[in-house]
């Protein structure tokens, strides 16, 4: 199997972030993966989770291929470890040297009792649609999936322990529903989020997916109905977590554990298995799940059944109010459902868009500032995400000043009158 090893690696100026690590030490030598019928459930559990890993995906030959590499990330001013066990191709495209991430705001949240939920995230003070709950780094990261000929339990000891003290008990003591693994195991499995990394091309890469357990944001409890949602930064491998409705003084901040758009039976089947309880959210508690169901899944197909915009500004045949409200429509399904965290905003860009193919100032107008002011609030993730932002800040600026500058300014105006027209023509030539 794979060997574990801990490397040296160079250490950047200190305002970003380093790594530091132990001595080197011989990891098992052997690579032979688990029999054959472990390997063939593996098989089965990864492929049947969508966007996780290629139908084909091996795990005897994704065991035979991996080397891993033990060591620790250190961040900040004020240091905050992170400790990794990495595929060691997975470690190589890393950058030396992390951006550093935003800082976190203060007093935002406090972590208190949350009922039969246990312990929970709430907020401290009100906070609008868009604001920033927290930056985090995690405490510990690993694969997916670990492959090694060394019992977990040694390895999952061994990355917690690299841990300062006080990080130590704050990992040791959050929630385990796991009774199928070793305690740390436990812990890993229950509150990690799946954080994605870049991998190297070659035969049998790692999976992009990796588990990153954080102090905080590892609290947050599961809604059907989110209040927040966290992204991802690698190049400051941090996590943002942001408000995407506005959360009110001592309410519970929410995450989505599973995919929200699935039936309930589905997600609560999903959240029953990987976490051990039922979802009792206020979006569960509603009586008819039929409706909430058939609101969900048609919000999942929304994007897949609506034909092109620029299809739209060509048609004739569809009334020029059609495309607005479809996207009006999932808006409303949106609040209804508690689902902002699919991006409402997106709903909003293309209502905006629509008013400037009408050549609707007042509405266009209207709907644009929406845009700005949305964007002004939002969370930015990362240098090239804080730019494209500017950048747009200054196009929304210049449209609102002078909407016949937006690039699809008019068009339903012109292409569906000028194919109307063609039409009758031909018709009238038919005719003759």
């Amino acid at each position: 199997m794979p060997s574990a090893t801990s490397s040296s690696s160079k250490v950047s100026s200190p305002p970003a972030a380093w790594r530091s690590s132990s001595p080197p030490r011989a990891g098992p030598s052997t690579r032979t993966p688990p029999p054959q019928h472990v390997c063939a459930a593996v098989n089965a559990q990864v492929t049947s989770i969508p966007g996780l890993a290629p139908p084909h995906f091996d795990f005897a030959e994704h065991v035979r291929s991996r080397s891993y590499t033990m060591q620790n990330f250190v961040f900040g001013d004020d240091p905050f470890e992170t400790a990794v066990l990495l595929d060691e191709g997975v470690e190589r495209l890393l950058p030396d040297t992390f951006q550093r991430a935003c800082a976190s705001p203060s007093c935002t949240f406090e972590i208190g009792d949350a009922g039969e939920k246990g312990r929970g995230m709430f907020a401290v003070k009100d906070m609008p649609a868009g604001a920033l709950v927290l930056v985090e780094h995690p405490a510990v990261v690993v694969p997916y999936l670990i492959g090694l000929d060394v019992p977990l339990r040694d390895v999952y000891a061994e990355l917690f322990g690299r841990l300062p003290p006080e990080a130590h008990r704050a990992l040791m003591g959050l929630a385990n529903s796991r009774e199928d693994c070793d305690h740390r195991e436990g812990i890993v499995r229950t509150n990690a989020l799946g954080i994605q990394l870049d991998v190297p091309d070659v035969a049998h890469p790692e999976l992009t997916t990796h588990r990153a357990v954080f102090l905080n944001t590892s609290r947050c409890n599961h809604s059907c109905g989110p209040n927040a949602r966290w992204e991802w930064d690698t190049a400051s491998f941090a996590l943002y977590l942001s408000a995407v409705r506005p959360i009110q003084q001592g309410e519970e901040i929410t995450i989505a554990y599973t995919a929200c758009t699935r039936p309930r039976g589905e997600r609560h089947s999903t959240l029953h298995a990987q976490y051990g309880f039922t979802c009792a959210c206020t979006y569960c508690a509603l009586p008819c799940a039929a409706a909430s169901d058939a609101a969900r899944v048609a919000l999942a197909r929304f994007w897949s059944d609506l034909p092109p915009f620029e299809a739209w500004c060509v048609d004739g045949r569809t009334p020029d109010e059609w495309l607005v409200k479809r996207h009006l429509e999932a808006l409303r399904l949106i609040k209804q459902e508690g689902l902002q965290v699919l991006d409402a905003e997106r709903h909003v860009d293309a209502i905006a868009m629509c008013y400037g193919a009408l050549a609707d100032v007042e509405m266009f107008r209207a709907w644009t500032e929406r845009v700005r002011e949305r964007e002004a609030r939002r969370v930015w993730v990362g240098v090239e995400g804080r730019e494209r932002a500017r950048r747009r800040a200054l196009v929304f600026a210049k449209w609102l000043s002078n909407p016949a500058s937006f690039p699809a300014w008019g068009w339903r105006r012109t292409f569906c009158v000028s194919k109307v027209e063609g039409e009758e023509e031909g018709k009238g030539e038919d005719v003759v």
